[in-house]
């Protein structure tokens, strides 16, 4: 054999060695996610446990009463005044808990030349995935209008995911975040 017929033959040992790798990693992939969509629909037919379904862990009254606690806190809280920048906190105490309140207490609000005034019209809920079993979350969204300083209005919608948490005096709100990214 030839030194060059070597190097051909070492050359294509190399390629199927390496065919053989790929191949064996592709397989094992495919049927790894294939078997966990599987379990996941056999998990749904068979009833058991969704870890991100609130509706699963909790009752319809807790749900239908934090739901509730959220939409007239985000009333509460997203109307927003520049001439009392701390007015919507104040609307808003009796829905958080006292750690969130004195937390939003502390930071003061300014309104801007083009933000001084919300106005929340509409609120509705949409679903929330959530595998956290000690808190209850929500989606409002808010559409209403935002004023400048010159009293222009524009309309604005804002999502507010709001979590509430069961204390000692019924559910409260312990944390809020606004128009988060997906």
């Amino acid at each position: 054999m030839s030194v060059q017929q070597k190097k051909m033959l070492v050359f294509l040992s190399v390629i199927v060695f390496l065919g053989i790798m790929i191949s064996s990693f592709i397989s094992k992939e495919k049927p790894a996610s294939s078997e966990s969509v599987q379990e996941d629909k056999e998990a749904m037919i068979e009833g058991k446990e969704n870890l991100y379904d609130q509706a699963q862990r909790n009752t319809k009254e807790d749900l239908q009463s934090t739901k509730e606690i959220a939409i007239e806190f985000v009333r509460a809280f997203a109307s927003f005044n520049g001439k009392n920048p701390s007015e919507h906190i104040e609307k808003a105490k009796p829905y958080m808990s006292d750690e969130m309140y004195q937390n939003y207490k502390n930071q003061k609000e300014r309104g801007t030349l083009t933000y001084d005034k919300v106005v929340p019209e509409t609120l509705q809920t949409t679903e929330v995935s959530n595998d956290d079993p000690e808190v209850i979350q929500w989606n409002v969204v808010m559409q209403g209008k935002v004023y400048d300083v010159k009293g222009n209005a524009q309309p604005e919608e804002d999502w507010y995911l709001v979590t509430l948490k069961k204390q000692d005096n019924g559910y409260k709100v312990v944390g809020v975040r606004v128009n988060l990214p997906n």
